[in-house]
């Protein structure tokens, strides 16, 4: 298994993976996709499949430390950094760091946002499950105004985010 693949290894044994959550890549309407382009986050969208070499990849987690955060090496340590993260997605990280306080009404700050609040337990303290981001935000009317286009932006960004760049932490975190 040298490629990461949400699908099955033995496609005879899973007889619906074709309507499984797994198997939808589908991008956005192009006035969605647009305005994701003019974002710091346009570059994503042109990312492929990622290959994943198990190999290398065990040899790295045998040399992990999770108290440091480090790799440890003969010739020493090394570890990510967000220079390394930004070089290869192609974010940019000029500019003044953002801070700020993170006690907030996040139902208000969805509904702000993305024009609807998660019900349940879609909204968990800051996390919004990326389940309810696709499904809510996954078609896109014909006569939808700017407002509504770039609501539909940001939610497919957050998923783009939740689904590609947190699976990055989630790799270090099983480690």
């Amino acid at each position: 298994m040298e490629y990461l693949n949400p699908g099955p290894i033995d496609t005879s044994l899973l007889t619906m993976q074709n309507e499984h959550i797994s198997n939808d890549q589908s991008l956005p309407s192009e006035p969605v996709l647009q305005i994701i382009r003019t974002t710091a986050f346009g570059n994503l969208l042109t990312i492929g499949p990622a290959e994943i070499n198990n190999h290398l990849l065990l040899a790295l987690i045998e040399r992990w430390r999770p108290e440091t955060h480090t790799f440890h090496f003969t010739c020493g340590e090394a570890t990510v950094t967000l220079e390394d993260v930004a070089y290869q997605l192609g974010i940019p990280i000029e500019g003044e760091v953002i801070t700020g306080v993170t006690r907030m009404d996040w139902e208000d700050l969805c509904m702000q946002l993305l024009g609807v609040v998660p019900a349940g337990n879609e909204l968990m303290g800051q996390r919004v499950k990326l389940t309810w981001l696709e499904r809510t935000f996954r078609d896109l009317s014909d006569n939808a105004d700017e407002v509504v286009i770039e609501q539909h932006a940001r939610a497919f960004i957050l998923r783009m985010i939740g689904g590609f760049l947190c699976q990055i932490h989630q790799v270090t975190e099983f480690t």
